[in-house]
């Protein structure tokens, strides 16, 4: 961990009581009892749908017997479940919304493990989904070795309205490689690193030419996704950049990110997979999770 990049001068009020910490967007405070089961917390899972988040909650307990399952009772904008040792939270779609979820989720893991920077390295962070592939088939599992912005640079913002904060979007390579390695010889679905852009729009940053607004002609879309092929992308979100950058700012030694691509986008921008087909890319995202966190938390 990097505690001169952690916010002591408020997190440090919450461990002492002299005020709480109110997790707004998740419904509770420091003070809320259900916290208490939440000590144990070993690996927050995040997905961009509700649904997808009590899918994998319900899964996780089946593998640990059953184990209880605990929800926040705030659900508007995030669902939360927590069971057996995994915090699994929804995150919305694009990063102005997964922000506000991993923001309020750092403060809440900072409380559970009581300011131990130790305790909170030892956090596996990840995040699951679906994605659009760079020169790779529908149903290809990426696994992130970095997030960077539309630009290939990393993510960032204005600083106090002078100059701009650059963060490191690089994921931990022992981790992705983890990753990859749980899911040879049992994962049907082929699992390969890559770097990953995150665009801050659906339509417009990620070239496509379908958007109620279009900015780019057919030569100037091919010519960046060719771009991004030749520099080692292999997939576009809308998360990544940020996620791998602030959690690298606390200095957190444990995060990921596996998506399942839905098309190739350099034959096109419309997903035109089967209901059936697009189930089983998000369920092999899943499955590739699944495979790691049974080698490496499974207690049951």
């Amino acid at each position: 961990m990097k505690p001169e990049n952690i916010n002591r001068a408020f997190l440090d009020g919450v461990l002492d009581g002299s005020h709480e910490d109110v997790y707004y967007h998740f419904g509770v405070v420091s003070s809320d009892p259900i916290l208490d089961r939440l000590r144990d917390v070993e690996a927050v899972i995040m997905a961009g749908s509700g649904g997808r988040i009590r899918e994998f909650a319900d899964r996780w307990s089946e593998i640990n017997g059953g184990s209880e399952i605990v929800a926040f009772p705030k659900e508007d904008r995030f669902v939360t479940r927590y069971t057996a040792g995994v915090l699994f939270v929804s995150h919305g779609m694009g990063m102005p919304s997964a922000s506000i979820a991993l923001q309020e989720l750092m403060r809440m893991v900072f409380f559970l493990k009581g300011g131990d920077l130790a305790a909170m390295d030892e956090v596996f962070w990840c995040r699951v989904g679906t994605s659009g592939g760079v020169g790779l088939p529908a149903g290809t599992v990426v696994v992130s070795s970095e997030g960077v912005m539309a630009d290939l640079q990393p993510y960032r913002l204005l600083k106090g309205g002078d100059g701009e904060y650059w963060f490191d979007g690089r994921f931990p390579a022992d981790t992705y490689n983890a990753i990859i390695a749980a899911n040879e010889g049992v994962a049907d679905f082929t699992v390969v690193p890559g770097r990953t852009v995150a665009g801050n729009e659906f339509f417009l940053e990620q070239f496509r030419l379908d958007g109620a607004i279009c900015l780019e002609t057919p030569e100037s879309k091919t010519a960046w996704l060719e771009w991004l092929d030749q520099n080692g992308v292999r997939n576009i979100e809308m998360e990544g950049a940020m996620i791998a950058g602030y959690l690298n700012h606390w200095g957190f030694a444990k995060f990921a990110m596996i998506c399942c691509t839905l098309l190739n986008r350099l034959e096109g921008d419309q997903v035109t997979s089967t209901p059936e087909q697009l189930h089983k890319f998000g369920e092999d995202a899943g499955s590739a999770l699944f495979n790691y966190l049974e080698a490496c938390l499974l207690h049951a």
